[in-house]
């Protein structure tokens, strides 16, 4: 076996077992390991049948120049090598994946996109220090597969119960929206305030749309005096859109 098979052979087998473990303890590895750090954007959107490119930075260079991996993430799968030695794809991956780039600056290419392409990528570089074996993984970039979509929105009250306990709990929904990045905010009678709020991340639905969620906790008396409230969803340049609720369509007191 010459010496570059062997190094490639050697490459390969490091990156499945570092996968391996990655995948036990739950993907967490961190963006850094002291002495190297992976740089990559959390997130980029493409239209069905464009092209996508996948930024990846090293603040050292690779081992080799070359020695760099991507790999493909579906939500509730473990990750998938897709590409080694900077733009070697590993067998059974599309000619629609490829990448390039050598020392510190790669880029991952996806071609004619399809739907199922959305998924989080990982780029993950390899670096021989102190003579030690460094495998270090990138942050990861969503892969958002689409065109915008506005997403509908709903504000639910809280229940007269938990009115009667001293507090108000209301929950906006957002559903059927793209991208993944929308975010939901709240005003009491028009104004911004002091008062608790929580949400969560976009959650990609089999349609290949996002649904989010936001509560507002109020004092049950603060809420007997407000007027109205208003959930807003925003997204980039996009215009915002939101949903009202009046106190006196509500049941309770």
């Amino acid at each position: 076996m010459t010496t570059e098979a062997t190094e490639i052979l050697l490459i390969k087998n490091m990156t499945l077992i570092c996968v391996l473990i990655w995948t036990l303890l739950c993907c967490c590895f961190t963006e850094s390991r002291g002495q190297v750090t992976v740089t990559q954007p959390a997130a980029v959107t493409s239209a069905l049948g464009d092209s996508v490119t996948i930024k990846c930075k090293t603040s050292q260079k690779v081992y080799g120049s070359v020695y760099l991996a991507w790999y493909q993430q579906r939500d509730g799968q473990p990750p998938k090598l897709l590409i080694y030695l900077s733009s070697t794809r590993e067998s059974g991956i599309s000619d629609r994946f490829s990448g390039s780039g050598s020392n510190s600056d790669f880029t991952l290419t996806i071609s004619r996109v399809q739907a199922e392409d959305a998924a989080v990528y990982y780029c993950q570089s390899y670096h021989y220090i102190n003579s030690q074996d460094v495998f270090t993984f990138g942050g990861g970039t969503r892969l958002d597969v689409g065109g915008d979509v506005r997403p509908t929105l709903t504000v639910l009250p809280p229940s007269s119960e938990e009115v009667q306990q001293g507090e108000a709990t209301l929950t906006c929904l957002a559903n059927k929206g793209f991208p993944s990045d929308w975010s939901l905010s709240w005003k009491v009678d028009d104004s911004s305030g002091s008062w608790e709020e929580s949400g969560s991340p976009g959650v990609l639905q089999e349609n290949g749309l996002y649904s989010w969620s936001s509560t507002l906790r109020l004092p049950a008396d603060q809420w007997r005096k407000v007027g109205s409230v208003t959930c807003q969803a925003t997204q980039g340049s996009q215009t915002p859109l939101s949903e009202t609720l009046r106190r006196d369509q509500c049941s309770q007191s």
